[in-house]
């Protein structure tokens, strides 16, 4: 019985020794945003349009908690939001941006996320 207990104790060490982290969230403010100029409509608006917009996420229709993301408005006052929920992988569900998708969207939001 002990040995059980012992096992599953290490087991339990193990498992919840290994994890895996962005380094965005462990190290916010390292991404260099010096070189990228993100434009809304150029760059981050079709990254929404194809990964965030969709049928049953932030289309037009959404009635989930954070509604639709089809247009500048929408997406501006959820930016924050947004910036976070991409740099701790929590979104999009079931997928993941590249870093540099991650990049853009952080660097049009730390730079106000204005409407260009």
């Amino acid at each position: 019985m002990i040995r059980k207990i012992i096992t599953v104790s290490i087991l339990a060490a193990v498992l919840t020794g290994c994890y895996y982290d962005k380094e965005e969230v462990l190290y916010p403010g390292t991404t260099d945003c010096s070189t990228l100029n993100p434009s809304f409509s150029t760059h981050v608006m079709p990254i929404i349009q194809t990964r965030c917009a969709i049928a049953g996420c932030h289309d037009a229709t959404s009635g989930n908690k954070g509604g639709p993301f089809v247009n500048y408005n929408q997406v501006k006052d959820k930016a924050s939001t947004i910036k976070s929920q991409i740099l701790s992988g929590a979104m999009p569900q079931g997928s993941s941006l590249t870093a540099a998708q991650i990049q853009v969207i952080s660097c049009w939001v730390s730079s106000g996320a204005v409407n260009n």
